[in-house]
C-alpha cells in the first residue's frame, strides 16, 4: 500500500514539473526584474511624562526631538533603479492629548529638503487610537529630495499640557520599489 502511495506522490511530482515547463529558450537580454525591499526607518514609545517635560523647553515646548543618519539611502543603486519610496506610520496613542510627528529630511548642506506631517488623535490607556499612515513618492524629484537627504529629524509635539496619561508608540517603515530592465 506505502509503494502505491509514493507512487501516486511521485507521478504528480512529474505532472507539475513537466506541465510548468516548455521548450522556448530563456532570453537573458530582453527581461525585467522589480523588487521591493521593506526597511525600518524608525521606531519609538515615549511615555506622557517625558513629553510633558517639554512645556518649558525652548524654542519649542512639548517636543520631543530625535535625529536618524539617512544617508543610506544615497546609493548609486537608488539613483538608476528607484522607482517609488512608500513611508507607512504605524501609531498608537494612549496619551490623553493628539500627539503630531514630523518627519523633516535635511541635504548635506542642512536644508530642509521634505517633510512629513501627520497627528493622531487622543487616546486613554483602556482604549488607545491607532493610525496608518502612508506616503507614497513616485516622481523623480521627490525621490531625489529623499535619497539626497542625510539627516532626519523626527519631532513629536502636542498641545500645551503638563498632566497627560499614557504612552505614545511609533514604527515607520520604508517600502522602495525598484526597476530594472535589460534589453
Amino acid at each position: 500500500m506505502t509503494y502505491f502511495k509514493n507512487m501516486k506522490y511521485l507521478l504528480i511530482i512529474c505532472v507539475v514539473f513537466l506541465g510548468c515547463t516548455d521548450n522556448r529558450p530563456l532570453d537573458s537580454d530582453d527581461f525585467e526584474l522589480s523588487p521591493r525591499f521593506e526597511v525600518n526607518l524608525f521606531q519609538i514609545q515615549y511615555p506622557a511624562l517625558l513629553i510633558n517635560v517639554g512645556n518649558n523647553s525652548i524654542p519649542s515646548p512639548n517636543t520631543i526631538r530625535q535625529f536618524v543618519n539617512t544617508d543610506f539611502l544615497n546609493e548609486q543603486f537608488n539613483a538608476d533603479y528607484l522607482k517609488s519610496l512608500e513611508f507607512k506610520f504605524l501609531a498608537e496613542n494612549s496619551i490623553d492629548t493628539p500627539q503630531t510627528f514630523e518627519f523633516i529630511f535635511f541635504d548635506a548642506d542642512g536644508v530642509e529638503t521634505l517633510t512629513i506631517t501627520h497627528s493622531i488623535e487622543e487616546g486613554d490607556e483602556s482604549t488607545p487610537k491607532t493610525g496608518r499612515f502612508a506616503n507614497l513618492y513616485t516622481t523623480q524629484s521627490d525621490i531625489e529630495k529623499i535619497t539626497n537627504s542625510v539627516e532626519l529629524e523626527v519631532v513629536f509635539s502636542q498641545p500645551l499640557s503638563a498632566d497627560n496619561n499614557g504612552i505614545m508608540n511609533l514604527e515607520c517603515v520604508i517600502e522602495a520599489s525598484y526597476l530594472y530592465t535589460k534589453g
